[in-house]
């Protein structure tokens, strides 16, 4: 081959995210083993120049993928070729990828890459393959290698998700309150110029590129608002304000393009109360929109970074060197003492665990994810690792007081115990407590020791009216009850019925509120502690309340028709 080949510019210009380019070199594969551009001197020259010409001119003129997609397809080749130089094996043969399939199955086996990972290369190899023309049918092994596993990101528990939340907003709002006051100065920061600060806790620190891990934060701050996608964020314009039918106050929405799924989604933000929008998330939208109208008055895009005068989209990188200095800097950990990192994929999770948690409904938290509900099922419906060994640790304690204690019936009052309640079958009730006089059944199917005690006060002051003494009524402040060290639960059919009677209002209470939050603040307690409840007494006699609730429906203190919005 003549030297004019030889010298010709084998390097690829690949945009990989808004105006940041990468260079990948192909005059790397003409060298044993593709050693970095700095080692080439000293390294190996190999006869395949004629084939690294063809493989660099089908990745230039390939339109098929996206910059991005070929920079992952190009480091996918470079691993590959240099498994094929270290066998030897001729890359552009089925030899070649025999041992990469080889290779990977080694690594599957003893643990160094997951299946995912090993699918995810081998296809990408395929994928290059047809851009080159070769038989792959023929050249790739007929059968599945790998088995696809799914793995579920892992949602924030409540306690990791308030210490992330505290901290970014920290960041976010003392950062931009400091920039707006001096804009100019902040624009024309260098790279190490600290003319910032940020306290949290006990401990301050001076800040430098400012614009930046101020965005980084706001970044952080729309996956929590938004549950959006992390490229779909990065990519946000900057939101119109707009009314939205059936709502009160004022929306923003903002329409962006998903690129993997190829499609177009909807961010929104408002101040309806929603479960999904917090109303704090209103404050947060209108300061990020004049800072970013403050800052870069001559644009559209919502997130950016900045030093030395030169404004770029905010990027990957960039989000991830500014939140290992904030973790680094404050120590952040998670429940199980490991590193707490923010990340956009983690707080959809959340959001988006916690919903179908909260309403059941699937379907919903697809739409509102843009995702279809298998997708929701795989990767966003598993919670927190910790938050459910907990629960699953509750389980087990019960079960342990059983094998102790010998029996079921002692393991249940054990448990009993510590939630402080009484289970009695009717008529030991009536005799314990009702021939004593005190003793009352309440419309919830319990019963109450004392509904005349002081405890009843509270219930009695807010019943009165102009002063009028109501001593004599006993005390009915039902949502209440389960709180209360009066309460006995009366281990019959029908009193149980009448209990799982009251539970179904409640929850039907859900379409006559506000929004969820209001239903949580109102029930949310109640109904865990009813739950506990249930499950305490004995199961024949709660199977057969709830085939009466089945079969007969709901108790007549209790009708379907009942509102119970307070």
């Amino acid at each position: 081959m003549n030297k004019s080949k030889l010298n010709l510019d084998l390097k690829l210009k690949l945009n990989i995210y808004g105006n940041q380019f990468v260079y990948p070199d192909f005059q790397r594969f003409r060298f044993k083993g593709v050693p970095k551009i700095v080692e080439l001197q000293k390294s190996t020259l190999l006869n395949r120049d004629e084939l690294v010409i063809e493989w660099y001119r089908a990745f230039k003129s390939n339109t098929k993928y996206t910059d991005t997609s070929l920079h992952s397809l190009y480091r996918t080749f470079t691993k590959y070729v240099k498994v094929c130089d270290s066998i030897p094996a001729n890359p552009d043969s089925k030899e070649g990828i025999n041992a990469f399939e080889a290779y990977l199955v080694h690594n599957v086996r003893i643990g160094s890459t997951s299946s995912n990972s090993a699918n995810r290369e081998l296809s990408g190899l395929r994928a290059i393959m047809r851009m080159l023309d070769r038989p792959v049918e023929q050249w790739f092994s007929k059968f599945k290698l790998f088995r696809s596993q799914i793995n579920p990101t892992q949602a924030y528990s409540e306690i990791e998700l308030k210490k992330l939340i505290k901290i970014l907003q920290s960041l976010y709002f003392q950062l931009s309150k400091q920039i707006q006051a001096s804009p100019k100065k902040y624009i024309k920061a260098g790279r190490h110029e600290q003319y910032a600060s940020f306290s949290f806790g006990d401990i301050k620190v001076y800040v430098s590129s400012a614009i930046t891990k101020c965005y980084c934060a706001a970044y952080f701050l729309l996956a929590y608002y938004t549950w959006a996608n992390a490229s779909t964020i990065r990519d946000m314009d900057i939101p119109k304000a707009s009314p939205k039918k059936g709502q009160q106050g004022k929306w923003f929405v903002q329409t962006v393009l998903k690129k993997r799924a190829n499609k177009f989604v909807t961010i929104e933000l408002g101040d309806n109360l929603s479960a999904d929008i917090p109303k704090h998330a209103l404050n947060f939208i209108n300061d990020l929109i004049t800072l970013t109208h403050t800052l870069f008055p001559n644009t559209n895009r919502l997130l950016h970074q900045c030093i030395d005068e030169v404004n770029k989209p905010l990027c990957p990188t960039h989000i991830r060197s500014n939140m290992n200095w904030l973790i680094k800097t404050f120590g952040l950990t998670d429940d199980n003492g490991q590193e707490l990192r923010p990340e956009a994929r983690r707080f959809r999770a959340t959001g988006s665990a916690n919903y179908l948690a909260l309403t059941g409904n699937s379907l919903e938290t697809s739409i509102l994810l843009n995702n279809t509900p298998d997708v929701v099922r795989k990767h966003y419906s598993k919670g927190n690792e910790s938050e459910n060994n907990a629960q699953l640790q509750a389980t087990a304690n019960t079960l342990e007081n059983a094998i102790k204690c010998g029996d079921i019936d002692k393991a249940r009052e054990q448990t009993l115990e510590q939630m402080n309640l009484e289970v009695l079958p009717y008529d030991e009730f009536v005799n314990r407590y009702a021939k004593s006089g005190n003793g009352q059944k309440t419309p919830l199917g319990t019963g109450c020791k004392d509904p005349f005690n002081s405890r009843g006060d509270r219930f009695r002051r807010k019943a009165s009216i102009d002063s009028v003494d109501m001593s004599h009524l006993a005390c009915a402040d039902l949502l209440n009850c389960f709180s209360c060290p009066n309460q006995v639960l009366v281990e019959e059919v029908d009193d149980i019925w009448c209990l799982l009677s009251f539970y179904e209002a409640l929850e039907d209470a859900k379409e006559d509120h506000l929004n969820m939050s209001h239903f949580k603040n109102n029930f949310e307690r109640v109904l865990t502690r009813i739950k506990h409840v249930l499950f305490s007494i004995d199961l024949k006699v709660r199977r057969q309340a709830e085939r009466k609730l089945h079969k007969v429906g709901r108790h007549p203190f209790w009708p379907d028709t009942l509102n119970l919005v307070l």
